[in-house]
């Protein structure tokens, strides 16, 4: 393997050893490499642990990747995480320190939908007013009270300070009579996660301490999207003494504030509460000159140093309407693809190109023309989302949520609706009215799962077998049968994937990885044309991007707009923009329609995003 050369400023860093740091790094500098390289510096000289923390399950797996690629025994020094992940796994390993007696399982925001509506019909000062709303007004009053019940945890907000901070009576009454109703189902949400692992650490002293000396060393990626809860997490652990940590992150890259974070936390509070040494990695090796300026005019770095000595491509293109752009995208990517352009060694493949949009929709024509030319494409994905579509993976996933927390009536009866019986209120009795062979036969084994997941796999391959000698009257069509396996499949791959990740198994923390995504397989990428939105990509790169949809009202978004030219959401799809740009390594194409066709039919004239810098434009 040969050795990995870094310059002299990132040497600097991967060889710092003790005391708090603060890493600024500008996009392209390279700060995922120098972050392993001082994770495997600090794993060789620590008899315990390092604690590395970052914000996807995909992160963590380049972290682990790359670690293994050294040598695969770094891996027992390191703990590598999301903070939802961690926080998780504190909550499991000190569950007699909790208000629950099990382990909780993770509710997923259909779930809550559903326990908040349920809190709504038994809450009589709401019930009448509920139901006197339109099936619009409840999903927008759903919707607003869940975000204000994510709001109260992600601030930290204590019982102690809920009636001082929350001057809204009713409110207060909705969130408490939510939670009261998540214990009863033995439930949590995924803000619940950090807010709990947060009360546990202050409350018990002896545990946070035990987590300083099993992490003697913490390093913090992307840091400029920490939130409040996140940052108390980490507080809690290192406490006052615990000095050595580093964040790093890059302000400009911040993207999340929807999901409470705010640079502020880097940049402010990491400053004030451990007094770090801050070092700024400014080259950039990723991006061609041209598209550094660019990036430039959107948010200007005073320290940037080009690095790479190539001009490369920065143009904008306008065009008529949506479809058109999207014929114009695509007529350029063949027009690119075995060509060699600058600064690329090699010929130009279908897997070099990325198209990226503010939003998924933006991305629909693209996707149309690509299918009518039969050119190879793919979306990228966080890996996190997952869901069954078959009733019998559905049926055997609701019963295993049941047979792990059996608490949980919320998912008891959505299980009674899919396999059509009702008035049960156990699993057993679910079982035995199942008239349909196949299912009983699913649900039963589901049912005798051990809760060590002793027979997990044993379990699985029995259904796969069984589904292998089905006679094809059993499914209402080939189709259905191939889904069923294929989807029982993916669940092997996910108990395999779980498996060899701890040691000591559960069906509630199996079940939980899952819903945190840690579980998911890797997607096949690398086959063609990515297509991906702006947040999807953070972190990623592409040889050649073309941004589209750059209207205004598209991107920025309309709902920021509304917000005011100096507002917080407007800053971040300033932030966007510039993420967006500085994924482009060698060329950059900037698209947008002037006109859209509204819901109603009508036309409506387009504007140039007022976030782009005046740049020549080609018809």
């Amino acid at each position: 393997m040969c050795k990995i050369r870094l310059s002299s400023k990132q040497q600097e860093i991967a060889s710092l050893k003790g005391g708090a740091a603060l890493v600024r790094a500008s996009a392209g500098s390279g700060k995922t490499l120098v972050l392993v390289e001082r994770i495997k510096m600090l794993a060789g000289v620590t008899r315990r642990k390092v604690l590395a923390i970052t914000f996807t399950n995909k992160a963590c797996e380049e972290i682990r990747t790359r670690l293994a690629e050294a040598d695969e025994s770094l891996l027992d020094h390191v703990f590598v995480a999301t903070f939802h992940g961690l926080c998780e796994s504190i909550i499991e390993n000190h569950i007699a320190a909790t208000r629950f007696v099990i382990m909780p399982q993770i509710f997923t925001d259909d779930d809550r939908k559903k326990i908040l509506e349920e809190t709504i019909e038994e809450t009589p000062s709401l019930t009448q007013w509920y139901r006197g709303l339109s099936e619009k007004e409840r999903r927008e009053t759903l919707y607003r009270a869940l975000n204000t019940i994510s709001l109260i945890k992600r601030s930290v907000i204590l019982d102690d300070e809920l009636f001082r901070v929350v001057e809204d009576e009713q409110m207060r009454n909705l969130y408490l009579n939510y939670r009261e109703q998540m214990d009863s189902l033995n439930a949590i949400d995924f803000d619940d996660l950090l807010l709990n692992a947060y009360q546990l650490l202050i409350q018990n002293p002896k545990i946070a301490d035990l987590y300083r000396r099993s992490f003697p060393y913490i390093c913090v990626d992307e840091a400029q999207d920490l939130n409040k809860a996140q940052y108390m997490v980490l507080r809690a652990i290192t406490g006052n003494e615990h000095k050595n940590v580093m964040l790093v992150g890059d302000t400009r890259q911040s993207i999340y504030a929807f999901n409470g974070s705010s640079s502020e936390y880097m940049d402010e509070c990491f400053v004030k509460d451990y007094n770090p040494a801050v070092y700024n990695l400014t080259e950039n090796y990723r991006s061609a000159k041209a598209i550094l300026d660019y990036a430039q005019k959107i948010e200007h770095d005073e320290a940037l140093d080009v690095t790479l000595p190539y001009i490369g491509v920065c143009k904008e293109c306008v065009y008529n309407t949506p479809c058109e752009e999207a014929q114009g995208v695509v007529d350029d990517i063949k027009s690119l693809v075995g060509t060699e352009i600058e600064g690329y060694d090699g010929i130009l493949s279908y897997s070099d190109i990325a198209v990226l949009a503010r939003n998924k929709f933006v991305l629909g024509k693209i996707e149309g023309q690509l299918k009518s030319c039969n050119l190879p494409y793919y979306y990228k994905t966080t890996g996190a989302g997952w869901e069954f579509s078959s009733t019998a993976a559905k049926a055997f996933d609701l019963a295993m949520v049941v047979r792990a927390n059996p608490y949980d009536r919320l998912h008891l009866d959505m299980l009674q609706s899919i396999v059509g019986v009702d008035s049960c209120k156990t699993l057993d009795c679910v079982v035995g009215k199942i008239e349909d062979s196949f299912l009983k036969e699913v649900v039963r084994k589901a049912s005798l799962l051990k809760d060590d997941c002793d027979n997990m796999f044993e379990t699985i391959n029995f259904i796969l077998n069984l589904l292998r000698n089905s006679n094809a009257f059993v499914f209402k069509s080939a189709d259905e049968a191939l889904a069923v396996f294929g989807e029982f499949e993916l669940l092997k791959h996910h108990w395999v994937s779980y498996a060899k990740s701890v040691t000591n198994h559960s069906l509630s923390a199996f079940r939980n990885a899952m819903s945190l995504g840690k579980t998911a397989p890797a997607a096949s990428e690398g086959n063609g044309i990515i297509l991906s939105t702006v947040h999807t990509m953070k972190g990623q790169q592409a040889v050649v991007v073309f941004l589209v949809g750059m209207d205004e009202g598209t991107f920025p978004d309309y709902r920021a707009i509304r917000k005011g030219r100096n507002s917080v959401e407007m800053q971040q799809e300033k932030n966007n923009l510039y993420v967006a740009i500085t994924r482009a390594q060698r060329q950059l194409y900037i698209c947008y329609p002037q006109r859209r066709v509204m819901p109603w039919g009508d036309w409506s004239a387009r504007e140039r995003s007022s976030l782009l810098p005046p740049l020549e434009a080609r018809q």
